[in-house]
């Protein structure tokens, strides 16, 4: 089993985030020059045109039923010190892949995803460098970008499935199958239109990436600054609009990250594979309950992910169970049928709550969490956080079968062996009132024996004023 430490919880302290800002900006970021191979980065998310003049290239192609289609421009550059190859018509070019994601009522989601654009005859242009050492159509100079525009992205001739690229390795077959559905939307990026909707989605912010696939940038081991986000927007006819920059070699999940403060993070790296983002955020819901938020993406490990388990410690309550994954659609499947969409149900057992989806042997097909793809996982427990360990089990045969992240996660419940004892004497009676009192004006933590009224886990209330009065007056006997 591989154990992944978290990168920083983050602190609660402005100097906690500064520290923690500086770390992820060392682990994410790369210098202007990788001095590594190729090493192909997106440039421009919504960018095209000479030297990235074009900020706002984007396209709403329709709606077909429930679904509405969209592509997004792509500028890639060239950071290596080796030209990249960019040969039409074979295997060694990139693939490109387009998502969306939401942010909504404090929970950050894929809505979208796209097939993979085929690439084809690099250009030479200058968005990254101002030192492009140019070349021909079949590589990207060093220091070199390419644009491609939203339209090209979404020419469905070029459009190829995921399920046959290993983005581990970036090595795929050549050539591909074609998307099949509405012609409208086959193969492009496909989101719900009721998760688009401005009228239906109060306060939502959205966000799209762009990801490069390529198997010369893997093989020097540049794999895992290949995506980068932007921020749009979203009007009342569903089209889109950039607002700010492109956050450059940063999976759209740091999305959640740079836009809320109280977002964790842990990074998982997978030998011999890939590399999955876990974020995580815990909030007290102010009720005695705790809301446990988290989003893993799936940035280029083949093996994919095929369970998610939280340890739950004796004694814990847990409520609200959920899960939230991402359509595949136009076929994008072993033989042409798109990949099980089933939800990983939730089931508490054996000191742990654990979502999983079928099995390999049983499914190849199974809705396992593949590269480019991000899905959630949440609930509600009576109990606050503390530091712990999550496990993500692997899809694919191999070794290991499964990965742990240094997280938070329920902590073991405090048990009050006599009500109303808040001294501790075993005993109910004046050597408690003084430190009750403190409790209950806020003045010290509230001890569990102090909650003698339910419910447990809220500031003390005329129900445990009465309760504890009652106590001392009965002079109950601790057992």
């Amino acid at each position: 089993m591989l154990s992944i430490a978290a990168r920083g919880a983050r602190s609660t302290v402005a100097s906690g985030r500064t520290w923690l800002a500086g770390l992820l900006l060392f682990a994410c970021a790369a210098p202007a020059v990788s001095g590594n191979g190729p090493d192909v980065i997106v440039g421009g998310t919504a960018v095209s045109g000479s030297n990235g003049s074009n900020q706002n290239d984007t396209v709403k192609w329709g709606s077909s039923g429930s679904i509405t289609a969209y592509s997004i421009a792509t500028t890639s550059c060239n950071v290596g010190t080796v030209q990249l190859q960019w040969v039409d018509s074979t295997p060694a070019h990139p693939v490109i892949g387009q998502n969306m994601f939401r942010l909504k009522d404090g929970r950050f989601e894929q809505i979208g995803q796209s097939w993979l654009k085929h690439a084809f005859c690099a250009l030479s242009q200058n968005l990254c460098s101002t030192s492009c050492q140019g070349t021909g159509c079949s590589t990207l100079g060093i220091g070199c970008s390419d644009p491609y525009t939203a339209s090209r992205n979404g020419s469905q001739s070029l459009l190829g499935p995921k399920y046959q690229v290993n983005a581990a390795t970036g090595v795929f077959p050549y050539p591909h199958p074609s998307p099949s559905g509405n012609s409208t939307i086959r193969g492009r990026l496909q989101v719900h239109t009721n998760d688009v909707t401005p009228s239906l989605n109060p306060g939502a912010l959205y966000f799209v990436e762009g990801q490069y696939v390529t198997a010369d940038d893997a093989s020097f081991g540049n794999q895992n600054n290949n995506a980068s986000w932007r921020q749009v927007t979203i009007n009342s006819s569903l089209f889109l609009t950039t607002t700010g920059t492109t956050h450059q070699m940063e999976p759209g999940i740091l999305a959640w990250f740079n836009t809320d403060p109280t977002v964790n993070l842990a990074k998982v790296s997978v030998p011999n594979d890939g590399l999955f983002w876990l974020l995580y955020q815990v909030t007290d819901l102010g009720n005695g309950t705790w809301h446990y938020e988290y989003a893993i993406q799936n940035l280029n490990s083949d093996r994919s992910g095929q369970s998610f388990s939280i340890p739950i410690p004796a004694g814990v309550n847990v409520t609200n169970i959920g899960f939230h994954d991402v359509d595949y659609h136009s076929g994008d499947g072993i033989g042409g049928v798109n990949q099980d969409g089933t939800d990983w149900p939730g089931v508490v057992s054996g000191g742990s709550l654990t979502w999983a989806t079928t099995d390999f042997a049983t499914d190849q097909n199974a809705n396992a969490l593949r590269w480019g793809t991000l899905y959630n996982f949440r609930f509600d427990a009576d109990v606050p956080p503390e530091s712990g360990a999550a496990t993500l089990g692997l899809f694919k045969p191999g070794t290991p079968t499964s990965a742990t992240a240094a997280i938070q996660v329920p902590s073991v419940p405090t048990v009050c062996a006599c009500l109303g004892d808040v001294d501790g004497s075993n005993t109910i009676d004046g050597g408690d009132i003084q430190l009750f009192v403190d409790m209950a004006v806020g003045g010290s933590p509230v001890d569990p024996c102090a909650e003698v009224a339910a419910p447990d886990g809220v500031p003390l209330d005329m129900a445990d004023v009465s309760a504890m009065v009652s106590l001392l007056l009965a002079g109950t006997p601790c057992p």
